[in-house]
């Protein structure tokens, strides 16, 4: 299983983190050939380079950045004495171009420039895929709708969607595994108290009076959860978990709430979990409920277990 976090909810992430990767090389080479210039820098002085002298507004146009990073690296660069601002054509424009200076350092850049082309081609024939045209296909794709629009979109179709909370069903038996075995593969290993429960929900849970509820998403099983019987009025919120693509419903919350319900129901008087430190967002839910941490039991079935809570009176 891949390592990387950052997936589809995190594309802005991954390319951030490559460009700061990028900048800190470019920066490492301009400093090793000597000369007065940071990867932060380069749009800048680039787009003048190409297209002459330019207004902010172009420029913030042609590099995708915003006026106010636009404005700041000019602001850096006239100091430096490498660009230099004369009037537009009205009195609140500004006119970018290259100081004497400034061309000086284009003679050392251009074959930088050239040379680190040349070393990028070759990090793109190694690739699988074009980056550029992914790039190309990718931005015309939000020029024509936008992230934020996409996004309310989904939302709605996600309000539009039938969920349900129901009792285990045998023809569901299977789904209790899956469901609980993706999400604990997903950050753990399947333990032998794993396997004893998921295989035979029946003899393991329901049998000694627990009960078992499934979230359904427009028909099909996507999460599922246990209330586990010790005594008449104690019980266990066990075996929590929702797929990865039907998360963001809210789903966990409705199974959580299914478990309390039926614990108060039932006169239960404590209702305790075990689970790991680092599932901070499932954490975070229980305490949203009432849960309070605890001390560590004496024994517990599970290795992965270190964070232990029981519901607040």
């Amino acid at each position: 299983m891949s390592d990387e976090l950052f997936l589809e909810i995190g594309i802005g992430t991954r390319c951030r983190r490559n460009f700061e990767y990028l900048s800190s090389e470019i920066d490492k080479i301009y400093k090793a050939e000597n000369v007065d210039m940071s990867g932060r820098e380069f749009p800048i002085v680039y787009c003048v380079l190409k297209r002459g002298p330019l207004a902010i507004a172009d420029i913030q146009q042609l590099s995708g950045l915003s006026h106010s990073a636009v404005s700041q690296t000019v602001k850096k660069l006239v100091t430096k004495d490498i660009l230099f601002l004369e009037p537009g054509q009205d009195a609140r424009s500004k006119i970018v171009a290259l100081t004497d200076v400034g061309n000086r350092l284009m003679e050392k850049l251009i074959p930088i420039w050239s040379t680190a082309k040349d070393a990028m081609k070759t990090v793109l024939d190694e690739c699988n895929t074009n980056i550029l045209d992914a790039l190309a296909d990718y931005e015309a794709a939000l020029a024509r709708k936008s992230f934020s629009q996409r996004y309310y979109e989904q939302k709605s179709e996600h309000s539009q969607r039938k969920i349900e909370i129901i009792a285990y069903d045998v023809k569901y038996r299977e789904y209790w595994r899956i469901i609980i075995q993706k999400w604990i593969e997903t950050l753990f290993e399947m333990e032998q108290e794993d396997i004893i429960n998921l295989n035979d929900p029946e003899k393991y849970v329901l049998d000694k009076g627990g009960e078992i509820y499934f979230a359904l998403l427009d028909g099909e099983p996507v999460g599922a959860i246990a209330l586990k019987k010790f005594t008449p009025t104690r019980f266990e919120l066990s075996k929590m978990g929702v797929l990865e693509e039907a998360r963001g419903h809210g789903i966990g919350n409705l199974l959580v709430e299914k478990v309390l319900e039926r614990f108060k129901a039932r006169g239960g008087k404590e209702l305790f979990l075990e689970t790991n430190s680092s599932l901070v967002p499932a954490i975070t839910l229980y305490k949203k409920y009432g849960f309070k941490v605890v001390p560590p039991p004496e024994n517990t079935p599970y290795a992965r277990a270190d964070y232990f809570m029981e519901l607040a009176e």
